[in-house]
């Protein structure tokens, strides 16, 4: 007999709020009758949970990351129920959660019922429905009207709007009630008084992005150090790639530091080597990135170095990066300095990432890709003024 529901779980963060989220799930009252889809949307560390799973729980597994919207959709293809769940970024049911959500579906009126939002003000609009962290629709309605290609957030928004054209209602129940997600964990947690040991430093062009959660939660799913993370926000106006940098480098009181593009997820046990490299002698130490390009000469997407290291190769004092080289040709221009120190950067073969190549700097929007195309050119040409004598074989400096 097919299940009256399905809940399709979208995962693309660590396995500690994925936990939580589905032991709120597992219990749940058996009635309504209802089925678990996980979509393993290509997360960090979720494989040794996710093969524990048992009972009436499917897990479809993403190939490369995908996104809250299309992984739901991909959920939704594969669910038996007359009404469908969504979960988003592991919000944690809590008791009696499910029942109040099919309920309120048995008014042909409502078409979108949403879940309130734990400790949220009555009446001040934290529980609006178009901001939900789990809703519910009818299969047939959501096959009429889809699910659109937008962020997780915008998701249940989009919906509703749908829905509410074709003159249904949306509504919140109360009774419904989720935890949102968001607590702090692994390496995130440390007693009080413990200095961190290193700065991690994103930049990115949007801080909301999905991309920018997904790098976040990996970096703290999988680091067991006391850290602290530095966001540059750099999208408007556009401010390339050495400005945020050098600012997030300014920010940092650790003894180490690492850059990291936004569109990178460090896997377990990612930072030891990097350190022990570093702690050996490296000026950088940088990690293997699989299922994915990767450059053995200086890819700087993800590296690290001490903060002595960091004062002596320097671009100018307060500048790790030379700041008119704008958007591209800094690391490169970082890795001249090394090479010619006799210090260039090494590979910590044991430390691995994935990494999104060019999902930072990517965009759909034409004028922010024509500046791009345009700053790319026109750091070459400020590169080669700096460095006559230096052969490019492309963006990447001749072996030496």
């Amino acid at each position: 007999m097919d299940p009256k529901v399905s809940i399709i779980v979208p995962l693309a963060g660590g396995p500690a709020q994925a936990l939580r989220c589905l032991q709120g799930i597992a219990a749940q009252a058996e009635d309504p009758a209802h089925e678990i889809i996980v979509v393993d949307d290509a997360s960090v560390g979720l494989e040794p949970l996710l093969s524990q799973l048992a009972g009436d729980v499917e897990v479809l597994r993403n190939q490369r990351r995908l996104g809250f919207a299309a992984s739901a959709r991909r959920g939704a293809e594969h669910a038996r129920g007359e009404f469908i769940v969504f979960l988003r970024d592991a919000a944690v049911p809590a008791s009696g959660w499910l029942a109040p959500l099919v309920a309120a579906l048995g008014d042909p009126a409502v078409g979108l019922a949403a879940s309130a939002t734990d400790g949220a003000g009555a009446g001040a609009g934290a529980d609006s429905p178009v901001a939900a962290w789990a809703f519910a629709v009818r299969a047939a309605d959501l096959r009429t009207v889809g699910v659109l290609d937008l962020p997780g957030q915008l998701v249940a928004a989009a919906l509703s709007v749908s829905l509410a054209e074709r003159g249904l209602r949306v509504v919140t129940r109360a009774a419904s009630t989720v935890f949102s997600p968001g607590a702090r964990t692994g390496g995130g947690r440390r007693p009080a008084g413990e200095e961190p040991e290193v700065t991690v430093v994103i930049p990115t062009l949007d801080a909301a992005s999905e991309r920018v959660r997904a790098c976040i939660a990996a970096v703290q799913a999988t680091t067991d150090f006391a850290h602290e993370i530095v966001i540059i926000d750099n999208g408007c106006p556009p401010q390339g790639f050495a400005s945020p940098v050098n600012a997030g480098v300014r920010a940092a009181r650790t003894p180490y530091v690492v850059v990291m593009n936004d569109d990178v997820e460090p896997l377990s046990g990612w930072w030891p080597p990097l350190r022990a490299a570093l702690d050996a002698g490296a000026a950088v130490s940088f990690p293997l990135t699989i299922d994915g390009p990767m450059r053995f000469d200086f890819p700087a997407w993800c590296f690290a170095m001490t903060r002595d290291d960091i004062d002596a190769f320097s671009h100018a004092p307060g500048e790790f990066f030379d700041p008119s080289l704008v958007l591209w040709y800094q690391d490169t221009d970082l890795l001249h300095r090394l090479r010619r120190a006799g210090r260039p950067p090494v590979h910590a073969e044991t430390s691995r990432i994935r990494h999104g190549l060019s999902e930072t700097v990517g965009s759909d929007d034409p004028d922010l890709g024509a500046w791009i195309r345009v700053q790319v050119a026109a750091d070459r040409e400020r590169f080669i003024r700096k460095h006559p004598d230096v052969v490019l074989h492309g963006h990447a400096l001749a072996s030496s």
